[in-house]
């Protein structure tokens, strides 16, 4: 009976079929879409960890109002599954709103589900610039590549680069990454000498270091999912002799904080752009790291899905707060645009024209602090805005 559910909710029933009360009138309930197996399963679990710890800090309200959270594993990058998984929530469940969602591909996958439910659906990390415009119910609660390979394009012409290679992960947003990049470098005088796209799961880089050391760049930007391509694309530029050849690696958030350890000394000195650094020293930061760690142990760091997902629960409540605890996809979108705080991260608005974040871009260089490396910021571009999005 649910198979045949889930299979005809959606063109039979429409807004009507999703338009379902919470379960109870004290209680709201939150769907979590990630990847909790599988070879992403560490941001699945970097979701869950900051997403308990903020329900822990709240005592599990938001006011008088009950929350349970209600996890469902999507396994990785798996569209048809992401669509099928928040029907489940919204129809069966009776969620009244859902974050999660690493991979653009998922994302887009759930548009028209949060649409027909009007169910408002904060991503935590699909990077594609234009995803927002799929929904008027969907929210952004991590970054896009526009956003961060912008000012690390013009960073690196500060520095008097001339040449840079890009190398993409060939994918939505590795062609935003590599857009984006080209079109910050160029306008500041800059030439791309190469620039090569590698189908995802690749793990031979042979051949694409050898086009990169052939072109002879200055430095390349390089962006690859998070996880074993990453891994083994840095890895292989130091292996190849990429760096001993003078040729700097330049990269977003493939160097985040889970992933050091399997770099070891290869990723020293690589200079990333992001929006968020567990290193960054701003005390709303040092207090979600020191309450992170001692939730979780000394050895753990939060990292850009942490943060995201930490942030997404306080847009949520934020959307609580204005609707009463009542399901209202409109009044909730309504409420969160415009809506300012202090994140971990730093200051944040969320841009009531597009729906996405203006934040903080901050240049970091992998640097050991206390025998650990770290991706420590030491340059700031305030309240950057997605340079790839269009108004809404």
């Amino acid at each position: 009976m649910l198979h045949r559910l889930m299979k005809f909710a959606l063109p039979l029933a429409g807004a009507a079929m999703f338009a379902a009360p919470a379960a109870q009138a004290d209680e709201i309930r939150i769907g979590v879409i990630a990847a909790f197996s599988g070879p992403y399963s560490n941001w699945g679990k970097q979701i869950q960890d900051a997403t308990e710890l903020f329900l822990a800090q709240n005592n599990g309200r938001a006011g008088e109002h009950t929350i349970k959270i209600i996890y469902r594993d999507v396994g990785g990058n798996n569209p048809a599954r992401a669509r099928q998984l928040a029907e489940e929530l919204v129809v069966r469940d009776k969620v009244q709103y859902i974050s999660g969602l690493e991979f653009t591909p998922t994302a887009l996958a759930v548009a028209d589900v949060a649409t027909q439910a009007k169910v408002p659906i904060v991503i935590i990390n699909a990077g594609t610039s234009g995803i927002l415009g799929k929904s008027p119910y969907l929210l952004r609660a991590g970054y896009t590549q526009w956003m961060v390979a912008t000012p690390l394009a013009k960073w690196t012409a500060e520095q008097g680069a001339k040449r840079v290679a890009l190398a993409v992960a060939d994918y939505a947003p590795g062609a935003d990454a590599l857009t984006s990049f080209r079109k910050s470098f160029t306008e500041e005088k800059g030439q791309i000498v190469a620039e090569v796209k590698m189908p995802l799961n690749t793990s031979d880089f042979s051949t694409y270091m050898q086009k990169i050391k052939e072109a002879n760049p200055e430095y390349v930007y390089m962006f690859m999912p998070v996880g074993p391509m990453a891994v083994a694309f840095i890895k292989a530029f130091v292996e190849r002799g990429l760096d001993k050849s003078g040729i700097k690696l330049l990269a977003t958030a493939e160097t985040e904080e889970s992933e050091l350890p399997s770099y070891g000394d290869a990723a020293a000195g690589i200079v990333t752009a992001l929006h968020y650094s567990p290193a960054g020293t701003s005390p709303a930061n040092v207090a979600f790291v020191s309450a992170f760690r001692k939730k979780y142990g000394n050895d753990k760091m939060p990292n850009v899905a942490s943060i995201a997902a930490y942030d997404s629960m306080k847009m949520i409540y934020e959307m609580i707060r204005a609707t009463g605890g009542k399901q209202d996809g409109d009044k909730a979108m309504a409420a969160i645009k415009g809506y300012s705080w202090e994140s971990p991260r730093g200051p944040v608005t969320i841009d009531p024209q597009t729906r996405e974040m203006t934040q903080n871009i901050y240049i970091r260089r992998i640097e050991k602090v206390d025998g650990v490396y770290v991706n420590k910021p030491f340059k700031t571009y305030p309240a950057i805005k997605d340079p790839g999005v269009k108004v809404q």
